[in-house]
């Protein structure tokens, strides 16, 4: 087996526990059920939108996780965990959406035990056309979803350590 399809196999096998923390997190934080409405695997550098949560993931496997939202759908995040009505982007939006993502990227974590792995705090990029650089040997998988919040997409790409 090649090194990209052991890295294609990993990326795969993280899908199912991101989509189901995904899930947790948004009911839980969110008080809404997202919903699936494709997969794919990344080819371009630019995230689908133009706020974007990084988490590096190390241990037994290393990759990313990308949360990308729209600016409504960050500002409407805001609204739900804070009862905030902005208009904006500023402090409380990127802490917000990171938190999001520390969440969703802690709780798929947890269902990987055997690789013991840590996660990094949210990096967040803004900006239309920001890119986000996967190591070459990774092809990242995109989960796009729709929510009562608004559209936002999930990436994340792994490989073995």
């Amino acid at each position: 087996m090649t090194t990209i399809q052991q890295t294609s196999q990993l990326t795969a096998a993280i899908v199912n526990p991101l989509m189901a923390s995904t899930r947790d997190v948004f009911t839980m934080m969110l008080g809404c059920e997202p919903v699936r409405e494709g997969l794919s695997l990344k080819n371009s550098l630019v995230p689908a939108y133009e706020l974007s949560a990084v988490i590096g993931i190390t241990g037994g496997a290393s990759g990313t996780v990308v949360f990308s939202v729209a600016r409504q759908t960050a500002l409407n995040i805001v609204e739900r965990m804070l009862g905030l009505r902005l208009t904006e982007i500023n402090a409380e939006v990127r802490d917000a959406v990171g938190e999001i993502t520390n969440m969703i990227a802690g709780s798929a974590k947890g269902q990987f035990e055997s690789l013991d792995l840590s996660i990094s705090t949210p990096n967040i990029i803004s900006g239309p056309g920001h890119e986000i650089h996967y190591p070459t040997s990774i092809q990242p998988i995109c989960l796009s979803y729709q929510s009562e919040v608004g559209k936002f997409c999930l990436e994340a790409g792994f490989a073995s350590t």
